[in-house]
């Protein structure tokens, strides 16, 4: 190969890597969203959970954001409302919601896992090319200290 084949496919490669790391970047602030949403969901599925077992009227502490916790009374739990996305609820029985959060839960985990999954393997080929990189760089440098 010669010196300009070199530096044209040394190009190529960092052009294909820069692509690569954006491609990662973005897989990346995915799968953060995927774990936060997994989190929520978890938490969700914990509490109503929790419910099946509680009586009307049991005393409980509200979270008010900041540390901050107001007493209050459970009410009636044969019906919940569930967040179904886009800021629209819909209230359901408590055994339909914990079926809709189980599900969701269970189709957020499927996507997290694909988006792992996607992102190292764009880390291996970055790895790839990054290797590639290294080597004609060393190449192409030891080719300009012989001219």
């Amino acid at each position: 190969m010669t010196a300009s084949e070199k530096e044209d496919q040394f190009r190529r490669l960092v052009v294909e890597l820069r692509l690569m790391q954006g491609s990662a970047e973005i897989l990346q602030q995915r799968l953060d969203l995927l774990r936060t949403a997994l989190t929520d969901l978890r938490v969700a599925d914990s509490s109503l959970k929790a419910l099946k077992d509680v009586e009307d009227g049991t005393p409980i502490l509200v979270p008010m954001g900041g540390g901050a916790f107001v007493d209050a009374k459970l009410g009636d739990l044969s019906k919940v409302i569930v967040g179904i996305g886009a800021g629209a609820s819909l209230e359901m029985d408590l055994e339909d919601a914990l079926e809709d959060v189980s599900n969701r839960l269970s189709e957020v985990e499927k996507a997290a896992k694909s988006v792992q999954q996607q992102l190292e393997q764009i880390i291996g080929q970055m790895q790839i090319h990054q290797d590639g990189i290294n080597r004609l760089s060393t190449e192409l440098q030891g080719e300009a200290v012989g001219v």
